[in-house]
């Protein structure tokens, strides 16, 4: 059994921060950072488009890691009792890029100087501790529908604030850790069923057909759970208007946004030239690299400059290119490792709040490798959702490292 929150914390007291590293979680993290680093310093070699971005990442790494060294000497109830505050001064910083002067097309950054700090990346840590702090504390609670609807509102309001930077693919990850924190929780799974109505009436209502087949297999499930016909009426009710909403919400998206999810549908004949340049020169890239690879600074697609962001969105093209399949794959089993790891911590710790944060950590590596994986391959629409530990950017490395850190510190809540 789980402790709440107040035992955790009364637990906590009087004991010294020892932090004991655990070997299974570091050893696929410190793999992975320096696969990265080969893959930008190859993106970095005289005549490719990062020339200097493996040096950047190079000091981001080591302020990370001295960040998160840092970071040992607060004491893990920290991390339990300033939550709220925490995710209020997340609002705040939020708010504040919009004052800032706009940089690539967006207004994403807080310019302190020399130094720009990406608040939304941040913010992936703090709203899962928020969450996991609620649903902590309000255990006993969550089986009524409205309480279980409170996370839901904590991420969507930083989601909202978060699309208008405009930054669609990281607004996602904040409202995608969610569902697997409220059902790690205990929450019903038809509460869970009802919360994401909404989402799958938006997305066949695009169709005639696929919106008419949701709606009834919708309606079934609500007449086999003898749900009251009021609350009946009012989920048919709301999806039906999310469904009308659907070509509304099409045509509030970025011009750019609809090119992306057309050129899922067809790469090569929707906008070759376009939205769908940088996908096909993945796949071309990726396929090109065979099983073993051309070898280190002789990819094609890289060093000629036929791949777009190559140390960023699609540095697994440039790994697959250079070092063949059997990279690709190598990376896939250590982030699978590395995520097994911490389900694995999350599901033997006693103490809720560490378990719930751990699973929030989780799912936000799982969905990055995911959508950026198949964004590479032309899966999935190109979102600029960034692979950990490997993707250039200073905000992202030190979020990923943070995400693992504070996993650690929290754990050493149990000795």
């Amino acid at each position: 059994m789980v402790m709440l929150g107040k035992n955790w914390l009364k637990s906590l007291k009087g004991q010294p921060n020892l932090i004991v590293w655990d070997a299974l979680l570091l050893i696929p993290v410190v793999l992975l950072l320096l696969i990265g680093l080969v893959g930008l310093y190859s993106t970095s070699l005289p005549g490719s488009l990062g020339s200097s971005n493996f040096l950047r990442q190079t000091i981001w790494l080591i302020i990370s890691l001295l960040v998160v060294w840092l970071l040992r000497y607060l004491h893990p109830r920290i991390y339990y009792t300033q939550a709220y505050r925490l995710y209020a001064a997340l609002i705040f910083l939020l708010l504040v890029t919009y004052l800032m002067p706009a940089f690539s097309g967006g207004k994403r950054w807080l310019v302190l100087g020399p130094l720009s700090l990406q608040p939304a990346e941040f913010g992936k840590i703090l709203v899962v501790l928020a969450i996991a702090r609620y649903l902590t504390d309000y255990q006993k609670y969550l089986d009524k529908f409205l309480y279980a609807l409170v996370p839901l509102a904590v991420a969507l309001l930083p989601a909202i604030l978060i699309v208008g930077q405009p930054d669609l693919g990281t607004a996602i990850i904040y409202l995608a850790v969610v569902i697997p924190m409220m059902y790690w929780s205990g929450i019903s799974t038809f509460h869970l069923f009802i919360i994401l109505t909404p989402l799958v009436s938006l997305i066949t209502g695009f169709n005639f057909y696929t919106f008419s087949a949701w709606m009834l297999v919708m309606i079934l499930v609500l007449y086999f759970s003898r749900t009251q016909p009021r609350w009946s009426a009012v989920v048919f009710i709301i999806n039906a208007l999310f469904g009308t909403l659907t070509p509304v919400l099409w045509n509030r998206l970025q011009p750019y946004q609809q090119r992306r999810i057309i050129t899922l549908l067809d790469a090569s004949t929707a906008d070759p030239h376009g939205a769908g340049y940088q996908v096909l020169q993945s796949r071309t890239a990726i396929g090109s690299g065979g099983v073993f690879g051309k070898g280190l600074g002789e990819g094609t697609q890289t060093h000629l400059r036929f791949l777009p962001v190559s140390d960023t969105d699609f540095i697994i093209s440039v790994i697959g290119e250079e070092a063949g399949f059997i990279a690709i794959l190598a990376i896939l089993i250590l982030f699978g490792w590395m995520l097994l790891r911490m389900l694995d911590r999350a599901s033997t710790t006693q103490y809720r709040f560490t378990s719930l944060a751990i699973i929030g950590f989780a799912t936000i590596i799982m969905i990055h490798v995911f959508v950026n994986m198949s964004m590479a391959t032309g899966l999935m629409p190109v979102t600029g959702l960034p692979l950990p530990f490997l993707s250039y950017g200073g905000s992202f490395l030190l979020t990923c490292l943070l995400l693992v850190g504070v996993s650690h510190y929290l754990l050493t809540g149990e000795s």
